[in-house]
């Protein structure tokens, strides 16, 4: 067992002197556990019953935080992993955040179900210990800011950081009324329970102009706003963006997410995913030190990639693309330390935001229109737009219409792809996507890039799995009327009647015929291939570790939309080596999730917390990786194997009637032979 005091959040930290010859080549599943989304109710599909965990290797207990509101203890101590009834609620109209454990404490930050623009908490619980165990008891409770997204304990457990994503939200019934507080990090020190805030305003200035010249994008820059309100003739009557332009700043802007921490705690980093940033905080003054933006991925034939699938043909065609880049977006960020040298890994999925009938994203064809025989135009819902040249400009626009003409391609109308200098005549300057689809590695010193997967995920997945290629499944294929259903919005509810709908006969329906069981339903994911490659491709997310496993460092990354997992050996962070994927959900293939999970045979959907356990740590004694997946609530273990099958793990106690492991001492030398007579 591990001490109370081996449960820290120390970098993983290797020597490459003492590193392994031989690096893990698969995965074997072990254990799957599906965990309860609330206290009174049993495990469902699309229930959000497993966002995150954290696992306690000392009493082989695992935290779960469902978005609920109510956190689960599961047990595993025993071979089969089970739901104990040590969890809590955590209060009604509360949800969990993020969860984290450190030394003596289980650390949850919490936020109001539905409402991102109100201050959070930090709650903190006494961990159940297997001598003794009981239900989670909190301890105490810290406020922190403005929708709180992600926490993380420093290595030496002392403080806690929270980033406060200060997420805008619409308020006004039909017309959406803006509100927006600036994005920030609190940090909580667990000795005398208090919070310092950091603010992002030293470092994103008083106007927009300075973050846009240094490359930072700003998903609705201040004169974004007033062209929506005041010029877009689409738009005027739908928003009112005047107190959010009143209160504005650009740190309104900036929305810090995922967190890392450097090995000695000097430094936090915070992955600022709608803004394609990284921040950093200088911790002993609480300040924002700089913001670091991470630019764009160029998919053209000279931006150093194979290219990316953009054509729903259900295939996989990977192709360059001339004059199209996509924002590096980091939706999560690990740190980890070779010989010395902290290096920081990101994975980088697309996001973009709504306010009511505003989008900072759009379909390509409800952007621009191809003219037959004629110049491309801009779609009357976007009329205002201009060409770059004072309008004359039209080559990239051309080229883009030839990429994208009629496709749902989605493109991003924020600071990067069109200048608002002028609110009245926008000009639209190039094609800009979402996300790079990729894993990228950093040195931390300067933020430098080291190395970028490129078009690996797609490459490896589809050749790997081409049923799930670009696919996906989410809470909308959920079945009708069941327990999703009827917990959902009333716009939740249409989302995934949708998906419950064949069409024809109706017109909005996206079902299958058959979704696994010979009824019409929700799709397989082996149905939805290409579904994806008009947005973000393979759908990467939160779903990222890095540690130290059979002696190598390693990193787990896995695509939200479709469920694979990329395995990596990072020992040297400026060549990693690609070790092997696997898909999390096997079944999925030619069963819709509901169906599936009704079966006991759905995997991990959605996952966004990964974490990957050396032999010492592991409930099964083998170097491992822990999943959980959001939708389909599920908690599961694989054990890492190396290339000739075998496992990472303890060396096993000699059974009682071993003989000695030690060599026999050799038999005495026989006597020498008598001296002959005289």
């Amino acid at each position: 067992m591990l001490s109370a005091s081996a449960l820290s959040f120390a970098v993983p930290s290797l020597r490459t002197s003492a590193a392994y010859a031989g690096s893990p080549s698969s995965v074997r599943f072990v254990s799957r556990t599906y965990t309860p989304f609330d206290p009174n109710e049993k495990a469902a599909y699309g229930m959000g019953a497993a966002e995150k965990f954290s696992y306690d290797p000392e009493h082989a207990y695992a935290y779960v935080a469902t978005e609920r509101g109510y956190i689960s203890v599961i047990d595993y101590s025993a071979p089969v992993a089970s739901v104990t009834s040590l969890g809590v609620s955590l209060g009604k109209g509360l949800t969990a955040r993020d969860l984290r454990l450190c030394g003596e404490s289980l650390y949850v930050v919490v936020g109001t179900i539905g409402k991102r623009t109100e201050p959070g908490a930090l709650l903190a619980f006494s961990r159940v210990t297997r001598a003794a165990p009981a239900s989670l008891a909190q301890v105490w409770e810290v406020g922190v800011g403005p929708g709180p997204d992600s926490l993380l304990p420093s290595p030496d457990c002392k403080t806690v950081a929270v980033s406060n994503q200060g997420k805008g939200q619409c308020t006004g019934g039909v017309v959406c009324q803006l509100i927006d507080p600036e994005g920030s990090v609190s940090l909580v020190d667990v000795a005398t329970r208090s919070s310092k805030t950091v603010s992002l305003g030293n470092v994103a200035g008083s106007s927009d102009s300075a973050l846009q010249a240094e490359g930072v994008h700003i998903p609705l820059p201040l004169n974004a706003m007033v062209y929506f309100d005041d010029f877009s003739n689409k738009k005027m009557d739908m928003v009112n963006f005047a107190e959010a332009r009143r209160k504005y700043t650009p740190a309104t802007m900036l929305e810090p997410e995922a967190l890392a921490w450097a090995p000695d705690g000097s430094k936090l980093f915070a992955a600022l995913q709608i803004n394609s940033a990284i921040l950093t905080v200088d911790v002993a003054t609480a300040t924002a030190e700089r913001l670091t933006p991470l630019g764009l991925q160029d998919w053209g034939a000279s931006g150093g990639t194979r290219g990316l699938d953009t054509v729903r043909d259900n295939a996989c065609q990977l192709k360059h693309v001339p004059e199209f880049s996509t924002l590096r977006s980091p939706s999560a960020i690990e740190a980890f330390e070779i010989d010395g040298e902290t290096y920081l890994m990101t994975a980088s999925g697309g996001s973009d935001l709504e306010y009511g009938e505003v989008e900072t994203a759009k379909k390509f064809k409800k952007l621009l229109v191809d003219v037959p025989g004629g110049r491309p135009e801009f779609h009357p819902n976007f009329q205002e737009l201009t060409a770059p040249g004072g309008g004359a400009d039209f080559s990239k626009i051309t080229t883009a219409v030839r990429n994208f003409g009629g496709t749902s391609m989605r493109l991003s109308i924020g600071s990067t792809a069109v200048d608002y200098s002028n609110p009245q005549e926008p000009v639209w300057k190039r094609a800009v996507g979402s996300g790079s689809r990729s894993v990228s590695i950093y040195r931390a010193s300067d933020l430098s890039l080291v190395w970028d997967s490129g078009s690996l995920l797609e490459q490896e997945g589809c050749k790997a799995f081409p049923w799930a290629h670009n696919g996906e499944q989410d809470d909308d294929y959920a079945l009708m009327y069941g327990v999703a259903y009827s917990h959902a919005s009333a716009g939740g509810k249409k989302d995934i009647a949708e998906k419950n709908t064949l069409s024809p006969p109706a017109l909005d329906g996206d079902a299958c015929h058959d979704r696994g069981d010979g009824k019409p339903g929700p799709c397989p994911l082996g149905k939805t291939v290409d579904e994806r490659s008009w947005k973000d491709g393979p759908g990467i997310q939160q779903g990222l570790a890095v540690g130290v496993a059979c002696g190598r460092m390693v990193a787990v990354a896995v695509t939200s939309a479709n469920s694979l997992a990329f395995g990596f050996d990072v020992t040297d962070p400026t060549q990693p080596a690609f070790l092997f994927v696997h898909h999390l959900s096997p079944a999925s293939k030619d069963k819709s999730p509901g169906v599936a999970f009704k079966e006991q045979t759905l995997g991990d959907i959605g996952v966004e917390s990964v974490s990957i356990l050396d032999k010492h740590q592991s409930p099964s004694g083998a170097a491992a990786v822990m999943f959980a997946g959001a939708h389909s609530g599920s908690l599961s273990l694989y054990e890492l194997l190396l290339t000739n099958g075998s496992r990472c793990a303890l060396p096993a106690p000699p059974p009682p009637t071993s003989p000695p492991t030690e060599t026999p001492p050799p038999p005495p030398a026989p006597p020498p032979p008598p001296a002959p007579s005289p």
